[in-house]
């Protein structure tokens, strides 16, 4: 049930899944692609202790969530009544720039395809460590199984990413699968005969260079991208009664031949490229290439810059067998885990310590680092600088050494059989540079936490004294919130929505309503007026945010019956009319007619209490803020 409330607070703050172009998440993180960014209501997302932060970057709304977030993106698209993985063909419209754009497409077609790629790799990396061990002989059965199921992902990939990339396109993914299946099928690969790649022959007298596409990333990414226009055009000119015939067979004609005719021999000479330029950068100066990646990749992460990457090092393990970059990301998460190891050191705060215990673990047994990143090293800002010290440091070791991993995985604890190999010392001799470095110089540097901030005062004169802070460094003096509405003040443990009675959002109090009418219960602008009109936002000048959510899950009314009198940004005045909703309505349409009243910037006050429960009017004094 968590789960479902976090996934009710993300989709009802970003706008409804009216405002939902699509949707897919990555490890750590939920990517939605928004129809307008207006809608969104970033502070109430983030007010969630489950979320990390959120990011708008390269076209997409992004909620940072941690390992959990497979479950919490089950019960979003459960909200949305879209199948997993499947994006709306009309709504799914180019948006952003053309790198923004890349991003999205890259994210949505390698996520699906990270667990299997991850486990099969780590899974090769055992085998090989039990072979080397004398454990399990090459030639025995066991062998062969195992390293069928470690295999087969890489040797199918072209497949796999057919079927990803139809989904994330929006088109057939049954029709996309079958076009990889027939650039791997046993005839065509008959034809290079003993010749192999570059051999020779022909379609319709059209000259065909053959190439053995079997672990390919590149070819079959182009197919299926014009495949995807190919069969939108069909779909608009035949006949719908007859599409589920000529619409395959006419794809399967056009997109195989023009697969092994352009898209084919291209995609693998670009790839060939493409990792022939890594590894010459690696064997030129590996020290400076591992350092300047090691230390950067971190920052990639924040913008998710790491998937125009990630394609690169996939289809390098692929066709290659090994990949350089692999490590040099895992030497960027150690530096994270480093610094996060000097803030928990260092910092005496028990709720950081506590976080900072968890995101260790996260990165350590699944090589996951965002929470760690924007939970710590953002949040503190000077360990995020020693995790990229770190980070370089390990990096520039590692590609000075030649360090090569095996498969595409995250680099944690857990992983280090991916890097099984000659090389394998040097790997972790990397890992323990990156973790020391960065945890010394994290302590070294040490941070400012919340009580540091809040402690400091601002410059302004106070009866002829001279203090010092900002408006956001210094703890808010007392503060009290009106009622907005006429009736029964209750605890906010009241509410039928776990979201608000868990204080997800924030602390406050709830008003069963007696009357349809709600006024501002502070002077202060209006921050926040959602589309449906059914919830407010109110900042006051000394930064109080106080919102005003009229009923339980009364968003799904679509503003029917309720109407605002206010406008985003607009200044009001404590006791002004603010909404007015059908209250009889909505209490016959079933919806709990609970108002809960909480200030969403909670932690930035020492106490919140309620002055009163029972029956009130509006303009009645209900909390007091410390």
């Amino acid at each position: 049930m968590a789960y479902e409330k976090l996934a009710q607070v993300i989709v009802e703050n970003i706008g409804g899944k009216s405002n939902i172009s699509s949707v897919t998440h990555c490890a750590t993180r939920l990517r939605f692609k928004l129809k307008d960014d207006s809608k969104v209501n970033k502070e109430a997302i983030t007010q969630s202790s489950d979320v990390l932060s959120v990011v708008n970057k390269g076209g997409q709304f992004q909620v940072i969530i941690g390992t959990q977030v497979p479950k919490v993106y089950e019960q979003v698209v459960k909200l949305i009544d879209v199948q997993p993985g499947t994006f709306n063909k009309e709504d799914e419209k180019p948006s952003g720039n053309v790198i923004g754009r890349f991003f999205n497409v890259i994210s949505g077609i390698f996520t699906p395809l990270l667990p299997a790629l991850a486990g099969a790799g780590v899974l090769r990396g055992i085998l090989m460590i039990c072979n080397q061990l004398g454990w399990i002989s090459e030639d025995s059965g066991t062998y062969g199984i195992l390293s069928a199921a470690s295999l087969s992902v890489f040797y199918f990939l072209p497949i796999l990413l057919a079927f990803t990339s139809a989904r994330r396109f929006g088109v057939n993914p049954y029709v996309a699968a079958v076009i990889g299946g027939a650039i791997m099928h046993p005839d065509f690969t008959a034809l290079m005969g003993d010749l192999g790649n570059g051999a020779m022959s022909s379609f319709l007298g059209i000259p065909v260079i053959l190439m053995n596409y079997s672990s390919t990333v590149i070819p079959i990414l182009l197919s299926i991208w014009i495949y995807s226009y190919l069969e939108r055009y069909l779909e608009r000119v035949i006949p719908k009664n007859i599409q589920i015939l000529f619409v395959p067979l006419i794809s399967f004609a056009l997109i195989v031949p023009l697969t092994v005719i352009v898209f084919g021999p291209f995609g693998v000479y670009v790839g060939e490229w493409i990792a022939g330029g890594i590894n010459y950068l690696s064997e030129a100066n590996g020290w400076l290439t591992g350092l300047i990646v090691g230390g950067i990749w971190n920052v990639f992460v924040v913008f998710g810059l790491q998937w125009a990457v990630n394609p690169i090092m996939i289809s390098n393990i692929s066709t290659v067998g090994y990949d350089r970059i692999v490590p040099w990301t895992a030497a960027a998460n150690f530096g994270t885990a480093g610094a996060t190891f000097g803030v928990l050191l260092k910092t005496k705060d028990k709720k950081m310590r506590s976080f900072s215990a968890s995101a260790l673990l996260s990165i350590f047994f699944a090589g996951i680092t965002e929470p760690a990143i924007y939970g710590v090293m953002i949040k503190l800002k000077r360990p995020f600088i020693a995790a990229i010290i770190g980070g370089a440091a390990g990096g520039a070791y590692m590609g000075g050494n030649g360090v090569i991993s095996n498969a595409f995985v995250f680099g944690g604890l857990t992983t280090i059989p991916a890097f099984a190999g000659d090389t394998l010392i040097h790997y972790l001799i990397g890992l323990l540079i990156c973790f020391v470095v960065s945890a010394v110089v994290a302590f070294l540097l040490g941070f400012k936490e919340d009580k540091d901030v809040k402690g400091e005062v601002p410059t302004t004169e106070v009866q002829g004294q001279n203090n010092t802070a900002t408006p956001k460094q210094l703890v808010l003096a007392e503060k009290v919130i009106n009622s907005p509405i006429n009736g029964k003040v209750v605890d906010l443990k009241e509410v039928e929505d776990g979201v608000f009675s868990e204080g997800l959002l924030g602390k406050g109090i709830a008003i069963i309503p007696s009357e349809g009418k709600v006024y501002a219960p502070v002077d202060g602008v209006m921050t926040t007026v959602f589309p449906t009109k059914h919830a407010y936002g109110i900042t006051t000048e000394d930064g109080a945010e106080v919102l005003v959510h009229i009923g339980i899950n009364t968003v799904e009314l679509n503003g029917s019956l309720f109407t605002a009198h206010v406008q985003h940004d607009q200044r009001v005045k404590a006791g002004d009319l603010i909404a007015e909703f059908d209250l009889e309505q909505i209490k016959a349409k079933g919806y709990p007619i609970y108002t809960p009243v909480i200030i969403t910037n909670t932690p930035s006050f020492e106490t919140i209490k309620p002055l009163r429960f029972g029956n009130v009017t509006h303009g009645s004094r209900v909390l007091q803020l410390n």
